[in-house]
């Protein structure tokens, strides 16, 4: 049986302004655990500009710990970060931080043009800042029952056992 959905949430801050020529530009946002759950992960995203990024939990008893920390961002190397199954646990009320910094000067070679101010866009010109983090809802108890040999649900599988044993 199936108990628990996989789920993400992406710590994103859309309105940053990177001004021109800024070479440690910050960008940080947070979102909170609502119940109590376990980490599998986490993933970064920025373009070109992007510089670092570092993940930390602030516990609800006023604990921090740093869960990530990717000193020296590429935007060619983009890898997704996992605990080992069950190894990561957060009480309900947990904040997920993320704090990123971009560099938007001459001396970034990646940088298309360092006289420009930078906004969130689509575009590899323009910046985008996501903590991708992942995670189970520890008190969701789905007890969906699943063929283990098509992933498709199994539907009424108490009604189908008893009827097989008649």
């Amino acid at each position: 049986p199936v108990h628990t959905q996989v789920k993400h949430f992406q710590v994103h801050d859309g309105r940053f302004v990177i001004p021109p020529g800024a070479p440690h530009h910050r960008s940080t946002a947070t979102m909170t655990l609502k119940n109590d759950s376990t980490g599998l992960g986490m993933f970064s995203h920025m373009h070109v500009r992007g510089k670092d990024m570092v993940f930390s939990a602030l516990y609800p008893d006023g604990r921090n710990e740093v869960l990530l920390a990717i000193p020296n961002y590429n935007f060619d190397w983009q890898m997704n970060y996992r605990w080992a199954p069950g190894s990561k646990k957060f009480p309900a009320g947990t904040k997920i931080q993320v704090v990123a910094h971009f560099d938007n000067s001459k001396f970034n070679p990646y940088n298309p043009d360092s006289t420009k101010e930078v906004r969130e866009g689509q575009q590899t010109h323009e910046e985008m800042m996501y903590g991708f983090f992942f995670y189970t809802d520890d008190t969701q108890k789905l007890n969906v029952q699943v063929d283990p040999k098509t992933g498709v649900e199994i539907k009424n599988a108490g009604a189908e056992d008893a009827q097989a044993r008649r």
